[in-house]
């Protein structure tokens, strides 16, 4: 077999996450140092306006894009914060064809518009623009090599076993569109479990973004700022604490967003308010709801005592607060309620040196985007008679592309919520993958063949 193009690295600083280091291949001190100040400006008000004042450039993933037509500006936004580009030719063309990249921004401000006492827009020229490496030719390699399962579990830096799997399982299934539909996943587990870490690092490898429930205004259309939200430029969302939106807190953002969501969930419709002159638009987005199963405020419907209730009526009866919480229920592919915890960090795929492997992300992205191409080919493996059978095709045949062998009727009581993935995939007896763990090693960096990823 081939050779895995594994990386492992040393993170120097505590503000660069594994996220921006895999992102920007700063796999070096060096890089790392170049790479801080720029992430660390983009951060808060403060860090912006210290950037804007010492002219230094900052690096950034916007939460949304729009048009100032008075200026012909491009506007971003970031965490409340706004900064405008001229908008040439060049740099149009490129934000026509967001929605299939990851992309960051290096922005350099030069003058700063108050707009009130609490916001401003700052004028920023476009040093660079990132947009993500692919490497398709080792990737096909590898697929013919190995199971495409393991591979994505190493390219969250996660080891190919079983238990692995049924704790990613869950995340990975939005990464896909089946017959041009999103699938949607609903998954409640104990802390520690790796879904925030995982979901950052799958934010570096593919077109997806991961926040708390977001407002209209930034799921959507902002219509004081004719920005567009997260539904238009990204693929797969993963929506973090979704148990403080079920149990009582932020109830409020999700009854102001549910009929939009339900749209956008249903057909990748996505509808602005009524005053909002823009149009609305199509994007098929998969979402990932995550939370915390041992939660206070949702002890009611996590105890393990009833077992004669699905997940799904569970999940229903945690946002019973709003109008026919069925239709959302009804749009989840699969949904899960795990109260056993696992610690996340006994899975990591760590080298002899105690540092934790991935899968080179070049490889990594390229590996993601065939799998979904091989997902959108596969045949409809049952008439369509109601929403659960197409959820069980588009599970089947996400499964079948990544090599994970369920039988139908598993498959139905997967989607049905009578089981969890940890039900029907792990044993003692089996944690078995195409790849002999003993032999993973991270191969020398000065013989990778790739070019470095931040100038």
């Amino acid at each position: 077999m081939s050779e895995l193009p594994l990386v492992t690295f040393k993170r120097y600083f505590d503000e660069l996450t594994d996220e921006h280091i895999i992102a920007f291949e700063a796999w070096t001190r060096e890089k790392q140092e170049k790479l801080l100040p720029k992430i660390r400006a983009g951060k808060s008000v403060f860090t912006l306006e210290a950037c804007y004042r010492k002219g230094k450039t900052l690096i950034l993933k916007p939460d949304s894009l729009g048009f100032n037509h008075r200026y012909n500006q491009l506007t971003l936004e970031k965490a409340n914060q706004t900064l405008a580009l001229n908008l040439d030719d060049e740099l149009l063309d490129l934000v026509t064809q967001l929605q299939d990249s990851s992309v960051y921004f290096e922005l350099k401000p030069y003058k700063k518009i108050p707009v009130s006492q609490k916001k401003a827009v700052y004028l920023c020229d476009l040093v660079a623009i990132y947009e993500a490496d692919y490497d398709f030719d080792t990737a096909k390699l590898l697929l013919n090599e190995y199971k495409p399962i393991d591979l994505l579990l190493l390219a969250v830096g996660n080891r190919p076993i079983d238990l692995s799997m049924v704790m990613r399982l869950p995340l990975f299934l939005p990464l896909f569109q089946y017959e041009d539909k999103a699938i949607h996943v609903f998954t409640l587990t104990p802390p520690r479990y790796g879904k925030t870490r995982t979901a950052a690092i799958l934010r570096s490898l593919s077109s997806s973004y991961l926040t708390v429930f977001p407002s209209p205004a930034k799921l959507v259309y902002d219509g004081a700022k004719n920005t567009y939200g997260l539904t238009y430029f990204y693929n797969t969302l993963y929506i973090d604490e979704i148990d403080k939106v079920a149990g009582g807190r932020r109830q409020d953002t999700f009854k102001e967003s549910y009929e939009i969501l339900l749209t956008g969930m249903s057909e990748g419709y996505w509808l602005r308010d009524v005053s909002s002159k823009a149009e609305d638009f199509r994007n098929v987005v998969s979402f990932c709801f995550m939370g915390n199963s041992k939660s206070k405020e949702l002890s009611n419907y996590t105890q393990l005592s009833d077992y004669s209730k699905s997940a799904r009526y569970k999940i229903r009866e945690m946002f019973s607060y709003v109008d026919n919480p069925e239709a959302f229920v009804e749009r989840l592919a699969y949904c899960e309620i795990i109260t056993e915890s696992v610690q996340a960090y006994k899975l990591l795929n760590y080298s002899e040196d105690k540092r934790v492997m991935y899968l080179h992300p070049r490889v990594a992205r390229a590996v993601i985007k065939l799998l979904q191409d091989g997902v959108k080919e596969q045949p409809v493996h049952r008439n369509v008679e109601c929403e659960l059978d197409h959820h069980f095709n588009a599970v089947k045949s996400v499964l079948n592309v990544l090599e994970v062998e369920l039988s139908d009727s598993t498959i139905e009581s997967l989607v049905r919520g009578e089981l969890t993935f940890t039900d029907v995939l792990v044993s003692e007896e089996k944690q078995g993958s195409s790849i002999d763990y003993e032999e993973l090693r991270a191969p020398d960096m000065s013989e990778m063949l790739f070019r470095d990823g931040v100038s």
